[in-house]
């Protein structure tokens, strides 16, 4: 998947089948219902290739390199009964163009082996229901904007120890 320096980290894959790629006959074998739904099994040699399509243009193909697009017009849905694992062997790049929500019923754990960062265009809000601990095996800093000045407030309505 090629990355694209702009906003999006990722570039949306084409068909293989495109104008440089065309299936040649007699390799490719097509099955098309009467509304339009498609079965592609392309054998064309080193452009070998699977396309399953609905009519409504939703489709899921399999490229001669082993990649797979899967693209959905309309909402679409996974649901697993039991367990799910992913293991993905590079990088993985999320876009939402919208909101992104996250409802977790138990417990959330996130590991990083390397470094952890937030960037966020505009406000950091976090509301702790109990006990809220931030601790650091080296130094901790917090800063209030301290290039064009800023305010560090910290407030308690019982006691505030500092050391």
């Amino acid at each position: 998947m090629a990355t694209n320096p702009s906003k999006n980290l990722w570039t949306e894959p084409e068909s293989a089948a495109n104008a440089d790629n065309q299936p040649v006959y007699p390799y490719n074998d097509v099955t098309q219902t009467e509304s339009g739904h498609l079965f592609e099994l392309d054998d064309t040699p080193t452009r070998e290739r699977v396309r399953l399509q609905h009519r409504s243009g939703t489709f899921f193909e399999m490229h001669p390199n082993g990649d797979e697009v899967h693209k959905v017009y309309g909402d679409g849905y996974e649901i697993v009964i039991k367990n799910k694992n992913v293991l993905i062997k590079g990088t993985c790049n999320i876009t939402i163009n919208g909101d992104a929500n996250m409802h977790v019923l138990g417990d959330h754990n996130v590991q990083v082996d390397g470094d952890y960062n937030l960037q966020v265009a505009g406000k950091y809000n976090a509301r702790i229901k109990k006990d809220i601990s931030i601790s650091g095996d080296d130094d901790v800093s917090i800063t209030a904007n301290e290039n064009f000045g800023g305010a560090l407030r910290l407030a308690a309505s019982d006691h505030l120890y500092l050391a």
